[in-house]
């Protein structure tokens, strides 16, 4: 029974995301092509060598230029074979950098090679040398599936399936979190209170999932991972727990800070097991099991980094190509400060909708739109205070997860540009869901209800918006 409701709600949800993505912006309509939009497919595309097939102005083959496995993709932007104009958003924070030609060694961002080089911008291409430089963990995902379909895989499909994958694990989760914590509360999330209508389709993951592109997919892969973890932590999986937490935090590594649940959950799982069956792995040699992928996985990141960018934590920020308005900031103040923790909290939690004269008549800012308006049955976290015995350790670390998973978005340079809500509360995803399913058994039914109502609606509209190509537009 809990397998097929699983795979029910999988099938479910990862149907309407892929549909969502065929019809999207990014999607195969009305040209039958999924637009390649996505720098994690680039990546993966340099680190096998995947040949580029140029095209002559009549359309036809005009020959291959070969391309060796490599960490950087310059090929790919010097060689560009750009037949959708969608796809012009593969150059957008790309990580570019100029030798600076003094013997030196030295590399000059290219958004300052023309002031400090004095080199002419339209010689700037064939000088600069780019590297995708957010975390790979997308990439690593990626990879073998990319070997095996190569032109077939797109992330938009990929990024829908995963995310149908995540709404019913979410789904279970829920479920088991709510019997522990509120002492069989799952029996009365029936109706619109059911697990899966607030996590498909009450917040912005409704609107992420079929995007596709650089930004969101990492956020999908990263929440999505970090759910999973959750799960196998549950269910005393330390090892497999640790390979989807490694690649949720190769991700996004804001999700590392999620450890104390993830933590919680593992040890309080195998102290139990030991307890019950007996089991020899107690829950230290747990704790080293889950620690295993990520100390494996992070040391590939960190090795990364510093070949590439000679920082084991420098992800290549400083050299992407970012607005002017940005690249101030980050000169002034660096990647994360609290002089931007107001503008953040605004954006985040209260910013309203704006108001238009015509359709689509209420949209979100483009910097952001409160979450407070975005799925506002989120605001019953505030009623997940309580729990007893167990659970309220749970909860106690439920909360620590989720204000420490938040943190980074707060002190962060930037709000997330282009978005319906606030992207970077994606990250805690599956702890605002956790916490808010909680307070929502405190709450009364009814207003439950219309909370969650009121959530579906909102995305629903975000949804409607898009596919009707009124937004973002409408507010740039």
């Amino acid at each position: 029974m809990v397998a097929r409701r699983f795979a029910a709600v999988w099938v479910i949800f990862a149907g309407l995301y892929v549909a969502l993505a065929a019809l999207g912006p990014n999607g195969v309509v009305p040209v039958p092509v999924w637009p390649r939009i996505n720098q994690h497919l680039l990546q993966v595309r340099a680190w096998v060598g995947d040949d580029i097939e140029l095209v002559g102005a009549n359309g036809e083959a005009a020959g291959i230029v070969e391309v060796a496995p490599r960490l950087d993709v310059t090929p790919y932007l010097r060689d560009r074979v750009v037949d959708d104009p969608r796809e012009d958003t593969l150059l957008g924070n790309l990580a570019c950098v100029v030798p600076a030609g003094d013997g030196s060694g030295r590399l000059i961002p290219a958004q300052q090679a023309p002031r400090r080089l004095g080199i002419p911008p339209e010689r700037l291409a064939d000088r600069m040398i780019c590297q995708v430089g957010f975390p790979p963990g997308p990439a690593f995902l990626l990879l073998p599936l990319f070997v095996v379909l190569r032109g077939l895989l797109a992330t938009q499909w990929m990024s829908a399936l995963l995310a149908g994958l995540a709404v019913a694990v979410m789904d279970r989760l829920l479920r088991l979190w709510l019997d522990e914590v509120a002492g069989g509360g799952s029996r009365a999330m029936t109706g619109v209170l059911s697990p899966p209508v607030l996590a498909g389709l009450g917040t912005l993951w409704l609107w992420a999932a079929p995007d596709g592109g650089t930004w969101l997919f990492a956020h999908v892969v990263a929440a999505s991972g970090l759910a999973v973890a959750l799960l196998l932590a549950w269910h005393g999986r330390p090892l497999a727990c640790g390979l989807a937490f490694a690649l949720a935090i190769t991700a996004r590594p804001p999700v590392l800070l999620a450890l104390p649940l993830l933590a919680a959950l593992v040890v309080g799982r195998m102290a139990r097991g030991v307890r019950r069956r007996g089991r020899r792995t107690g829950a230290l040699g747990a704790l080293a099991l889950t620690a295993l992928p990520v100390l494996v996985l992070g040391s590939v990141v960190l090795a990364l980094n510093q070949v590439r960018f000679g920082s084991p934590f420098d992800f290549g920020y400083a050299a992407m190509i970012t607005p002017p308005q940005l690249a101030q900031r980050l000169a002034e103040h660096g990647q994360f400060s609290l002089d931007y923790l107001g503008r953040n909290l605004r954006y985040l939690f209260v910013q309203p909708p704006r108001l238009l004269a015509q359709f689509p008549f209420a949209v979100s800012d483009p910097q952001g739109m409160g979450v407070l308006f975005v799925t506002p049955a989120f605001v019953a976290v505030l009623a997940a205070t309580r729990s007893a015995g167990r659970g309220r350790r749970l909860v106690a670390a439920a909360w620590a997860s989720l204000i420490a998973v938040t943190v980074p978005a707060l002190l962060y340079f930037n709000t997330g540009w282009v978005q319906w809500g606030g992207r970077f509360l994606l990250d805690g995803w599956p702890l605002w869901l956790l916490l808010a399913a909680l307070g929502l058994q405190r709450l009364d039914r009814r207003l439950a209800v219309a909370l969650v109502l009121l959530s579906v609606a909102s995305n629903l509209w975000a949804v409607v918006a898009t596919l009707s190509r009124a937004w973002p537009g409408c507010v740039m």
